[in-house]
């Protein structure tokens, strides 16, 4: 038996002895043993044996009294599922019953059960007796070309009717399409992985290697980018690629079994599959086009709906041209040709016996040139090998540019294990020195070694994020990329003085955190050194700038830790005014008014720190006004009513700390109005999401603190009414709907009001 007999967790090892039992009578089949433990029933079934187990569950044989049926049973484990797991599940129960589709195993009912473990979704689906995996069938039938189209068409038609009903897979692969003793395909877990997952990018990142290499082989580059948001329809379309060329060629497009994650995430979402005509020249042309634009990597390419691929399919199938690419007349002759073979016997027989006599005459002048075409060749080889060597060494520095970059920031954002983080900057920092071993040590190697050293150093200690607070090992990575990017100034790239400032910035960062304050302004002289040689030769670089003024708030940071307010204050001042005469070099410059606008707020909060609220007022109010000034000039920029929120609220906390409370109030609340309007407008933004919920729970606490919960209670109240409506009009938003649920526990009294579950 295998994994694709019956309907199973995407990594259930399954348990068992192969049975041609038909799904009738009330025994288990043989090797689907009873196990100590397990339940006799759950709600009105009878568990009758287990049929697989997996990370995420339990599949067991099941008998349904009324209608007497058997089922196959899937159990999540209590603890698998989260509460937000459990609130997704309980959206998209309703929503699977209701597909019906032939080729669709049926679930037949979802709920949950309460075992002694806790709280267990449960899915009773459509048994299918005597299965196997659609491509473990087509090889053992040994079904030709066109009977696996087919069959891969009635697949496309099945995604195709779960797409109409607003449910996307997310997990097909082989082992998710059965097909049953009478030879009909059956899609087994239609919608569970998004009824079951509260995270699809943790929980794919959580699984073991083994696992995730197996579930990236049908992954689309989307889906690698851990983005729930990202995956839409087209993800499905995508897995449907991979299964049409493991159909039709018995091989993975990709050879994953070997590849560390990051790598083989790379090959996901980088490297041009294998095409089907280097398996098998039949299957050059059409059919080999349809299974790329499957699988293109950006989802614009790609098939935009299942049925778009089993229309392609269907045009193959009848000699017909297919959407894949343009018609071309040279396309449509061979379409021509092919559809009509016996008309064009006689004209290309013809047509063969005169290129046959035109070849003849030729062969002398061929045989003639042969000799001089060989010495070209052997340059041509030469030129070739030295240019394949290039392209080697930029394309292992390139890859290392990229893990070290924009991969490792993106796993960094989802919250990747700290040992994920520190595999992929050790494997990408290893790749690196061999190449420096193999090529030399270029400046490029260099460069990009450097670069490494600061990413671990920030992972090993940093304010800026999560790590393991390390200091130690901090500053020496961080003094190892110092050195490399000081000699790499020597040879008179100007470029590495930012790189240098950026180093020993970080460096100050870690003094910081340990309050060695002498050694901060220590490095901020350095820094401010190196960003001057920076500047002197690139005087209008934007990074170069901001780095400069953001030193100098540091700076200034450093000195009201010292509690030198004089120092603090001149600095500070003399920042503004800065800013202020730049803003009247160009009061039309956006970038230059929005730096005005966070200096003055920077400097607001430095008069809260020394408790002058009266002056912090002063720089609050006219920075919400530039932000506000902002906002009505560009009403289109979504992050204008953000900045001019959170503006809103730093005033609305000076205000009240200075004694006015209810003034203070006044102004948060109009804050967490704009936050309000920009969460209902953007319903998927995280970001905006997370704003509300950070603003909220402070105004709550100060209102609570200061015996203002009746009147925090009606404004709460108030927001969740506006808020209500758009959960409504979109159940399957869990994030949104969790949002609410969590502003709602702060309303001294919630039982007045509509509760979203």
């Amino acid at each position: 038996m295998t994994k694709s007999d019956f309907p199973t967790d995407p990594n259930a090892e399954t348990i068992g002895l192969p049975s041609d039992d038909s799904g009738k009578g009330s025994v288990p089949e043989l090797g689907k043993f009873v196990t100590q433990g397990m339940p006799s029933e759950i709600g009105r079934y009878k568990i009758l044996g287990i049929i697989a187990s997996g990370g995420m569950g339990v599949v067991y044989e099941a008998m349904q009294e009324a209608p007497r049926r058997r089922v196959a049973l899937k159990i999540i484990k209590a603890g698998a599922a989260s509460e937000m797991a459990l609130r997704r599940f309980e959206f998209e129960a309703q929503t699977l019953a209701k597909l019906s589709h032939p080729n669709i195993a049926q679930i037949f009912e979802a709920g949950t059960w309460q075992s002694e473990n806790g709280e267990n979704p449960f899915f009773a689906m459509e048994y299918i007796p005597g299965a196997m995996g659609i491509v473990q069938y087509a090889e053992k039938r040994d079904l030709p070309i066109r009977d696996r189209l087919e069959l891969f068409r009635k697949i496309c038609d099945a995604v195709h009717h779960g797409h109409q009903k607003g449910v996307i897979h997310r997990d097909l692969k082989p082992d998710n399409i059965l097909v049953d003793n009478n030879g009909e395909p059956k899609i087994i877990d239609f919608g569970v992985a998004r009824a079951t997952d509260a995270d699809l990018a943790v929980t794919t990142m959580q699984t073991t290697m083994g696992q995730l290499i197996g579930t990236l082989q049908y992954m689309s580059p989307e889906q690698c980018d851990a983005d729930p948001d990202l995956i839409d329809i087209r993800s499905d379309v995508y897995a449907l690629g991979v299964i049409l060329f493991q159909m039709l060629s018995g091989k993975l497009p990709y050879d994953l079994r070997r590849q560390a994650i990051h790598e083989a995430v790379r090959v996901i979402k980088e490297q041009r599959p294998d095409s089907l005509g280097t398996v098998s020249t039949t299957m050059k042309g059409d059919i080999d086009t349809i299974a790329l634009k499957a699988m293109e990597k950006d989802r614009e390419r790609r098939y935009q709906s299942a049925a778009e691929l089993a229309g392609d399919i269907h045009h193959f199938l009848n000699n017909e041209p297919i959407i894949a690419r343009p018609l071309s007349i040279g396309y449509q002759v061979r379409l021509f040709t092919k559809k009509y073979k016996r008309t064009c016997a006689a004209a290309i027989l013809f047509a063969a016996s005169v290129i046959l006599g035109l070849v003849g005459t030729s062969l002398g002048y061929i045989e003639a040139n042969e000799q001089k075409k060989v010495a070209v060749a052997q340059q041509v080889i030469a030129e070739e090998q030295r240019d394949l060597a290039q392209a080697g060494f930029e394309e292992i520095l390139g890859m290392a540019h990229v893990f070290g970059g924009e991969f490792y920031g993106g796993i960094v954002k989802l919250n990747a294990a700290m040992e994920v983080r520190k595999l992929v900057l050790d494997t990408t920092l290893e790749y690196l020195e061999t190449l420096k071993k193999n090529a030399g040590e270029t400046d490029d190697i260099k460069k990009e070694i450097a670069f490494i050293h600061m990413r671990l150093g920030s992972y090993f200690g940093s304010i800026r994020g999560s790590n393991l607070g390390e200091f130690d090992k901090a500053l020496e990575h961080y003094s190892i990329a110092q050195s490399m990017y000081l000699d790499l100034s020597k040879n008179g790239d100007a470029k590495n003085h930012f790189n240098i400032a950026i180093s020993h910035n970080s460096m100050f960062d870690i003094y910081w955190a340990n309050k060695q304050m002498l050694a901060c302004l220590e490095e901020l002289d350095k820094a401010d050194a190196s960003i001057g040689l920076f500047l002197q030769a690139f005087p209008a670089h934007v990074r170069g700038g901001r780095l400069r003024d953001s030193l100098v708030m540091s700076r200034i940071d450093t000195y009201l830790e010292l509690e030198d307010v004089a120092k603090t204050n001149t600095l500070l001042q003399e920042s503004v005014e800065a800013r202020r005469n730049r803003l009247r070099t160009d009061g039309n410059d956006v970038t230059f008014r929005r730096d005005l606008a966070n200096i003055l707020q920077r400097a607001g909060y430095v008069q809260t720190e020394l408790s002058d609220y009266e002056r912090a007022i002063e720089y609050y109010t006219e920075s919400r006004d530039e932000f506000k000034y902002l906002m009505d000039d560009a009403p289109e920029n979504g992050r204008a009513p953000r900045d001019l929120a959170w503006a809103e609220y730093f005033l609305g906390e000076a205000v009240a700390d200075g004694g006015d409370n209810a003034g203070g109030l006044d102004r948060i609340e109009s804050g967490l109005t704009l936050l309000q309007n920009r969460c209902i407008v953007n319903t998927h933004d995280a970001d905006a999401r997370g704003d509300v919920l950070l603003m909220m729970n402070s105004y709550a606490d100060r209102s609570k603190k200061t015996n203002n919960s009746v009147r925090s209670d009606a404004y709460i109240r108030g927001f969740l009414t506006v808020v209500q409506p758009v959960i409504e009009a979109d159940p399957t938003n869990y994030a949104f709907a969790d949002m609410f649920s969590k502003v709602q526990k702060h309303l001294v009294n919630p039982s007045n009001l509509a509760i979203v579950e």
